[in-house]
């Protein structure tokens, strides 16, 4: 199983405690901690070791970044430390980006502001004790400053770091969770926008039939409205599918690669025959359970028994689409298939 990994970004000795207490903190939350110092950075016998930790940012999905007292070493090509240039890679990576930066220091900006602007003759020869370096100011002005994600916190001790750390990915997780809700919703929005396109074709077509029809054809109406229906239920079978999964497409080259629906029963026969789907059986406590997984690992419970839920309305919504698509003639049947074709 993937798990995150959360590149730990700080000069090294001054704040070697603390990013021994974030290893084993990021650890119990069950994410990997990347720390250059620790081992984590592969040093490419082709790279210098400042390039080799920028490029170990883009390979993690978090990034904590500590702002002390000590400026640390400038990189060797770009402008600023290492501190400065990881944490712009995280930023170029759109990596989230949670900083912290100690008290002091943060105090010391503060005043370091307020001089900058009474000042400004003098900010910069004043002494300011939390510091060895005046650009770390610029590195926190720098990061507060950024459009997004510019939040940094100030810390007096590990417990605030990871009462802060703990808070605010809660909140992450919410906010995918909310966001996969979102999701769900606006499948079920486009369903609907789907289903309204397909009435209104429906309605066209039968303006059309009945435009054009003379006394003698009434007796033909009501198999042309007939023939109507069908071809708009055969045209929601792909929507309907859609809506169980997150996306709908054939790996298939070409249509007539394709199983012919009218040699399988059931809609689920025929998703499974097209090699992009399979059911699964689980067995817990004695009581087995059937799942139709497709090709990305979605799935759907599909009951006790393959077809346990074939009474549902949506399985039978389904299932009423799909035998309408048996029944349209191979033109119009080729022209739906081929907007599910997966073009490589």
């Amino acid at each position: 199983m993937a798990i995150p990994r959360v590149f730990i970004s700080s000069t090294c000795y001054d704040l070697k405690h603390i990013r021994e207490n974030l290893k084993y903190f990021v650890k119990t939350i069950g994410y990997e901690p990347v720390l250059s110092d620790d081992g984590d950075v592969y040093y490419g016998v082709d790279q210098h070791t400042h390039d080799a930790c920028l490029k170990e940012v883009e390979t993690c999905q978090l990034f904590i970044l500590i702002i002390g007292g000590r400026y640390g070493g400038e990189h060797k090509d770009k402008e600023g430390s290492i501190t400065n240039n990881e944490y712009r890679e995280a930023i170029k990576n759109n990596i989230p980006v949670f900083a912290l930066v100690e008290s002091a220091v943060h105090s010391d900006h503060h005043t370091y502001l307020t001089n900058k602007k009474t000042n400004p003759d003098i900010f910069e020869q004043i002494n300011y004790p939390s510091i060895d370096n005046i650009k770390i100011f610029g590195f926190v002005d720098e990061v507060r400053k950024n459009s997004l994600n510019n939040a940094i916190v100030p810390f007096n001790d590990f417990s605030d770091m990871e009462s802060y750390l703990k808070k605010q990915w809660a909140g992450m997780m919410y906010d995918l969770l909310a966001e996969r809700s979102r999701n769900d919703s606006a499948k079920v929005t486009n369903r609907l926008i789907d289903d309204l396109t397909i009435a209104t074709k429906k309605s066209e077509e039968l303006i059309k039939v009945l435009l054009r029809m003379t006394n003698t054809e009434q007796l033909e109406v009501e198999d042309k409205i007939t023939k109507i229906e069908l071809l708009a239920k055969a045209r929601s079978f792909p929507n309907l599918i859609e809506t169980l999964f997150d996306s709908l497409s054939f790996s298939a080259w070409t249509v007539d690669d394709l199983p012919d629906p009218t040699e399988k029963v059931h809609w689920y026969d025929f998703l499974l025959a097209t090699n992009d789907f399979e059911i699964t059986k689980d067995v817990e406590d004695g009581k087995e359970t059937y799942y139709l997984f497709d090709k990305v690992s979605t799935y759907i419970e599909l009951g006790a028994e393959i077809d346990a839920k074939k009474d549902e309305p949506m399985f039978r919504e389904i299932q009423s689409a799909y035998d309408a698509l048996k029944q349209v003639s191979p033109d119009i049947k080729k022209t739906i298939f081929e907007e599910l074709i997966f073009n490589f």
